[in-house]
């Protein structure tokens, strides 16, 4: 049997992007949040992935070589969908085990998000297994549970988490109206920027979404 020509695989190999789908306050509120990342960069010091990182609401993430299969899958979640307003009040602690905590900022009513969110990706949410399982269950991918939040700085270590004595400066109270969602990609498996790609707009209920 003839050996595959390994340079000529390669030259039809095609770009796999990961996609991130999420909902952007205003300026106004992306500096305040800067300025509470700079806060806490003052405090216990933060990784450059968490003081560069702009403030917005994540909702979905994907993996594609195409970009037309994700603003399909964005378009109809957002079909019908009004816009609404996005009310953040105060701060909260997410916590990752024993290892890590992330500081961000909880949702008044977060059910606008979280209905947004289970439309873009229906899986059943994880669940604690109660019972055992055999080889003979299928394999299944549940997503995680969805808590809506907009973050100051992920995975802080607990050692440095704990040196936060006075929690109230993060308590930042504001809203804004979410009248679209971004769709931003970057090449799979990289950790440069995430750069725009199109922007579905969120329209009265009968009408079609527009992407940008």
């Amino acid at each position: 049997m003839a050996k595959k020509n390994a340079a000529q695989l390669t030259l039809f190999q095609e770009t796999v992007y990961e996609y991130l789908v999420l909902l952007s306050p205003g300026e106004e509120i992306i500096e305040a949040v800067d300025g509470l990342k700079q806060l806490l960069h003052e405090q216990i010091g933060l990784e450059p992935y968490n003081r560069n990182s702009i403030a917005h609401l994540s909702l979905f993430k994907a993996e594609g070589v195409a970009d037309a299969p994700v603003v399909k899958l964005v378009k109809k979640a957002a079909a019908g969908l009004q816009p609404f307003t996005v009310r953040l009040c105060g701060h909260e602690v997410l916590k990752h085990g024993n290892a890590s905590r992330t500081l961000c900022l909880k949702l008044e009513d977060p059910e606008p998000v979280t209905a947004l969110m289970a439309a873009l990706d229906p899986r059943p949410e994880q669940k604690p297994a109660y019972r055992q399982t055999s080889i003979l269950d299928k394999p299944k991918r549940p997503r995680k549970a969805i808590h809506p939040h907009v973050t100051i700085a992920r995975n802080i270590a607990v050692a440095d988490f704990d040196r936060i004595t006075d929690f109230t400066p993060f308590d930042l109270h504001a809203e804004w109206v979410c009248d679209k969602i971004t769709i931003l990609r970057r090449v799979a498996g990289s950790t440069g920027h995430f750069s725009p790609c199109k922007v579905v707009g969120l329209t009265p209920q009968g009408a079609t979404p527009i992407a940008e």
